[in-house]
């Protein structure tokens, strides 16, 4: 029986062989990369203030290049996030009230439930005059002893009112003047001119109840006036006095 290696010494031929391979075209790259030629920069002065310019493309090299400073970032406030509480859902338990039995008695406004008898002084606020009118005060006899008094023909008074029939009250006397009354669409003359000196009225025809105006114009003659003017509601019945019994 023959006695044989191990190994096969026939491999280690073709192993050398692709060695001294690798080992030969490894010089003839070496070789070639020193003998190829470089090429020549010239230099020559440039405005650059440096002494050395670097490229862009040269890695890991940073430009010295002067970056404007960074503007300020203004203080911008950061919102704050409020966590509401979820919503709460209550659930209330009605309850049925029974309530007694009742009658509903229908209430009829009477439309002169709320028109009285009046009488409104010359002071008044819902006179309103035009014109150079004086008032005057302490008049004995007048109403509230006040009066206004016109000199001028021109001047005028109107009130508005609601009622179905009016009284002027004025005082007449010597040397007074005449005035227009205007009653809504109505026109009416009176004479203040007495030969003494009284408290006189001019009373109204009758009116349908609603709202009305009347317009007092001075237009001749002397000095006029007015002292107050009576608002009257015919519909609102006079109370009857009663007697009580004494127990």
């Amino acid at each position: 029986m023959d006695n044989k290696p191990p190994v096969d010494r026939s491999i280690f031929i073709p192993i050398f062989i692709g060695f001294i391979s690798v080992v030969g075209i490894c010089l003839v790259l070496f070789a070639a990369r020193l003998g190829a030629s470089r090429g020549n920069v010239e230099s020559g002065e440039t405005a650059t203030p440096l002494k050395y310019q670097y490229l862009g493309t040269e890695p890991g090299i940073a430009l010295p290049t002067e970056a404007p400073p960074a503007a300020s970032a203004p203080d911008t406030p950061i919102p704050t996030i409020i966590d509401f509480p979820p919503t709460l859902t209550a659930t209330v338990a009605s309850t049925a009230i029974t309530l007694p039995n009742a009658t509903n008695t229908p209430v009829t406004a009477s439309p002169t439930a709320l028109v009285l008898n009046a009488t409104y002084d010359d002071t008044d606020f819902k006179f309103n005059y035009t014109g150079n009118w004086n008032a005057q005060s302490d008049v004995s006899g007048t109403f509230q002893n006040t009066l206004h008094i016109s000199s001028t023909i021109g001047d005028s008074v109107q009130l508005s009112f609601v009622g179905q029939k009016i009284h002027i009250i004025y005082q007449s006397g010597p040397s007074l003047g005449t005035i227009a009354i205007k009653l809504d669409s109505a026109d009416s003359t009176l004479d203040q001119f007495a030969p003494e000196t009284l408290v006189s009225q001019w009373e109204s025809p009758v009116l349908v109840l609603s709202s009305h105006s009347v317009t007092i114009t001075h237009i001749s003659g002397g000095s006029i006036n007015i002292d107050s003017i009576e608002v009257i509601d015919l519909s609102t019945p006079t109370p009857t006095p009663t007697s009580t019994p004494t127990p």
